[in-house]
């Protein structure tokens, strides 16, 4: 369980906003070799990029940004860098923005090399970024027995700070691609290989090219899982020696709406015809191992219609989500404290470390809250977010029981996550001494005391009116 430190200590570095004064884009870099990879095969977008560069300055340098439109970078869930498969580098995105002739607006990401590349000497390394972004419905409307069908709109040629040798461009991910309006010249048509299609090689392309967009329909039936505001609520019991968890999702399908009203018995035939479709029919919850005490509910009550299966949480919706159709459910389980926590060297001192999220696989998530609620009297010292985050409270809630200030509550605020983000660890440090962990079990049974004693008292007292004979 605590073997994420690692984890924790590597994404803090690549995943953090930093602030930098100045950026240096002159004539530092050239990419002698540029190859861009982007995976459509899921509800969110995954882009590859493997890079050679080449230093063409007069002095030594070890930082290289990576541009994006502002749209892209705004939407971002995560980007990392590598040397190959064996080493992870430093990256980040960047506050700075350089605005082109044309009004577009260009964001950055910045990459640190282990070591400064020397004048004239080639660098390699990977960037992988995953955005909460991907094709529209094309159509927009279709039949319930149609294929779903993606546009995705991005440029035929490289977007760079620096002048590019030589490019090339593939998408993974379907099985069927068209290009919209496909230029007259053939060498920049795109070619079919198995569930790829590729674009280039395109040989000395200049910085920040004005770019031709490339409009390419692809197919995609499967349903697009966007939650647009989760609210997930963790409660520590040290008493009870358990973790219980409750989600609040507000579930949307994206992908193409239906062009006629929903017919149940169309439907039926669909699910005959294949097991798969665009519409969403169950919602398999990944969960923490030894989860127990599951629960789920919706708008209306409780639904039965679940199942539980090791760490999966199957749930069948009252209805099927088609595109354009919202589903809101909530659901719970309960796991051992044990599992999650461990005591340091200081006294009366724990460190919590709980997953960012849980849920469904293929799922971006817009707006996402997770409130970890701790003893009455605890002390928090210090948190830790793999991620960024919009915003981090610390109050306290009043709950069962709670005689004085209540519950403290830690809530995170986070914006454009992506189900990849499930191996990270939210981790809080906190005091939570033997006086407080006493405190209310002691209180409470006072005032029981207290409270019989009175009964008992009050109940010895007479309080008849005798009237006497004169």
């Amino acid at each position: 369980m605590f073997n994420t430190f690692l984890w924790v200590l590597i994404t803090s570095l690549l995943c953090q906003r930093v602030i930098c004064d100045e950026l240096n884009l002159s004539s530092t870099w050239e990419n002698v070799n540029l190859n861009r990879i982007i995976d459509l095969s899921r509800s969110y977008t995954r882009e590859k990029l493997q890079i050679t560069v080449k230093n063409i300055g007069n002095k030594p340098s070890s930082i290289y940004y990576l541009a994006y439109p502002n749209e892209i970078i705004s939407k971002t869930a995560l980007i990392t860098a590598s040397l190959g498969d064996s080493q992870f580098i430093d990256a980040a995105l960047v506050k700075d923005t350089t605005t082109l002739e044309d009004g577009s607006i260009i964001g950055y990401g910045a990459v640190s090399f282990p070591k400064s590349v020397e004048p004239g000497e080639d660098f390699s390394f990977e960037v992988s970024i995953e955005y909460n972004s991907c094709g529209e419905p094309y159509p927009k409307h279709i039949d319930i027995f149609e294929e779903q069908h993606l546009l995705f709109r991005t440029g035929r040629y490289p977007l760079s700070a620096y002048f590019t040798k030589e490019f090339t461009l593939k998408f993974l991910g379907s099985t069927s691609y068209k290009e919209l309006n496909e230029p007259q010249d053939t060498n920049l048509h795109g070619t079919a290989e198995d569930i790829a299609y590729s674009y280039g090689p395109f040989n000395n392309i200049d910085s920040y090219y004005k770019n031709d967009v490339i409009e390419l329909v692809y197919l995609h039936n499967i349903p697009l899982n966007k939650v647009v505001n989760l609210q997930r609520d963790i409660w520590v019991s040290h008493w009870a020696g358990s973790l219980q968890f409750e989600e609040y999702y507000e579930l949307v399908n994206s992908g193409a709406k239906l062009n006629k009203g929903f017919s149940r018995l169309d439907h039926m035939k669909k699910q005959r015809q294949t097991l798969h479709g665009h519409y969403r029919g169950v919602i398999d919850t990944v969960l923490p191992s030894g989860a127990f005490d599951h629960y789920y509910t919706d708008l209306v009550g409780m639904v039965s219609t679940y199942q539980v299966n090791d760490d999966h949480f199957y749930l069948k919706p009252r209805y099927p989500i088609y595109g354009g159709w919202k589903y809101n459910f909530t659901i719970g389980w309960t796991n051992v404290l044990s599992d999650f926590l461990r005591t340091t060297e200081e006294k009366d001192t724990y460190i919590l470390s709980v997953p960012i999220l849980n849920g469904p696989p293929d799922t971006t998530y817009d707006n996402t809250s997770v409130s970890i609620y701790l003893m009455e009297g605890t002390v928090v010292e210090e948190v830790d977010v793999p991620v960024p985050y919009a915003s981090v409270q610390i109050d306290t809630k009043h709950s069962y029981f709670d005689l004085n200030k209540g519950h403290v509550k830690v809530t995170f605020n986070f914006e454009n996550l992506v189900d990849e983000l499930r191996s990270g660890r939210i981790l809080v440090k906190y005091r939570y001494d033997s006086t407080a962990f006493y405190k209310k079990p002691i209180s409470i049974a006072s005032y029981i005391f207290i409270a019989l004693i009175s009964f008992f008292t009050l109940a010895h007292i007479n309080l008849n009116i005798d009237n006497k004979q004169k």
